[in-house]
């Protein structure tokens, strides 16, 4: 049965830009080198390099830090680390997500139509990978306020290349630096080992390198608070050869 695209997320580093878009674009392109030589009966080709982008339109919503205006236009052709990541089907909680490894503002477009809203868009092109995975936390985004594994994921394979794990940190109430392992485990009640550890120190996106084999199931375990109350994450794991 098809999805309705309201389920739908737009993450940007520490802000879930949900609610302030109305369209998500993620296109990826392998581009075609032609090959053909003489004597050739029909053109040939080959894969070249691939390309790739994330394209988001909403609306205005205020201005100051925080807001959608304010915080892509500050990363416009930013050479510093930006993250998205574009979920798709969030009605499941193991839901399909994309999540770009290097890239950065290259437009924003504002409208203006007298007697209609103000609209924007953005465009985000991968000057790294565009990488799937798949959403570790149950909900659209996780609050936690104490220590102790969340829900598991069946990722449907082992993997035996790594991969990365991605935790976007959106609020840390009260201190910073809680310890969030990722885990993973050949079957689902099975016993959990470490595969790579995220200590976020602020809000923002820590990426956790995965090396080696990682079983198929795999899970958060917070296993320490660090001086923070209580921290609201959201969880995306991809792994090499199985989800990208």
């Amino acid at each position: 049965m098809a999805v309705a695209a309201k389920y739908t997320r737009f993450l940007l580093d520490e802000f879930d830009f949900s609610g302030d878009s109305n369209k998500l674009t993620v296109a990826s392109t392998v581009a075609v080198l032609r090959n053909t030589g003489f004597q050739a009966e029909a053109e040939t080709s080959q894969a070249g390099l691939t390309e790739a982008s994330i394209a988001q339109e909403g609306y205005y919503t205020g201005k100051g830090a925080g807001f959608i205006e304010q915080e892509i236009n500050a990363r416009l052709g930013t050479a510093t680390a930006v993250y998205l990541a574009a979920l798709f089907g969030t009605n499941i909680a193991a839901c399909p997500a994309y999540v770009t490894t290097r890239t950065w503002g290259q437009q924003l477009t504002i409208n203006m139509p007298v007697a209609e809203l103000i609209t924007l868009s953005s465009n985000w092109p991968c000057s790294g990978e565009l990488l799937r995975g798949l959403r570790l936390t149950s909900v659209a985004t996780q609050t936690i306020s104490g220590i102790g594994a969340l829900a598991s994921v069946d990722f449907g394979a082992q993997g035996t290349a790594g991969g990365f794990g991605y935790v976007f940190t959106q609020v840390l109430t009260g201190g910073a630096s809680p310890v969030i392992d990722i885990e993973s485990s050949a079957t689902e009640g099975g016993s959990y080992v470490s595969e790579g550890t995220a200590t976020p120190a602020a809000v923002g996106v820590t990426v956790v390198p995965l090396t080696g084999t990682v079983d198929r199931w795999v899970r958060l375990n917070v296993t320490s608070m660090g001086t923070t109350s209580s921290f609201v994450i959201v969880g995306i794991v991809a792994l090499s050869g199985v989800s990208y």
